[in-house]
């Protein structure tokens, strides 16, 4: 009785966990969506950056202001390009999926080169995307901060 019990306990468990597991698929899923953003981020395309936002998605750069829909964001990575910064990575410290959203905990770094002098710049963002009706994954919610 108390194995059944025990078994029965662990399967309600996992049901329950479910939703939340991150698949093998999941994570190769958010790695590529990571690996397509910084590349375009990289490419200093503010355009082509803001395109893989919803057109709706919040920005919050970490300075207690958001900006709203892609024009918006496009000015904001803009303004970074004209600062002169880039190669930025991403790196996944937690990612969940649950039906068509996918959200991540990522460890972030980019680096700006201003005069020559390049300044190192790090910290986490929380991203959130959603599968859109054309089937790509789009960021509707993002958020990062830096390390002094």
């Amino acid at each position: 009785m108390k194995k059944t019990i025990a078994y029965l306990s662990a399967c309600t468990a996992l049901f329950a966990a479910a939703p939340y597991i991150v698949h093998a698929a999941d994570a190769a899923m958010v790695q590529k969506a990571n690996a397509a953003w910084d590349k375009t981020f990289n490419s200093g395309d503010a355009k082509k950056l803001a395109s893989l936002y919803d057109e709706n998605a919040v920005v919050s750069p970490g300075n207690g202001k958001t900006v709203k829909g892609r024009a918006d964001i496009e000015k904001l990575f803009d303004g970074y390009f004209k600062a002169g910064v880039g190669n930025h990575t991403t790196d996944v410290v937690n990612a969940r999926r649950v039906g068509n959203v996918m959200y991540e905990t990522a460890n972030w770094t980019a680096v700006a080169d201003k005069d020559g002098k390049k300044t190192q710049y790090q910290g986490v963002l929380l991203k959130v995307m959603t599968k859109s009706s054309d089937g790509q994954w789009r960021t509707t919610a993002h958020t990062w901060n830096a390390a002094q």
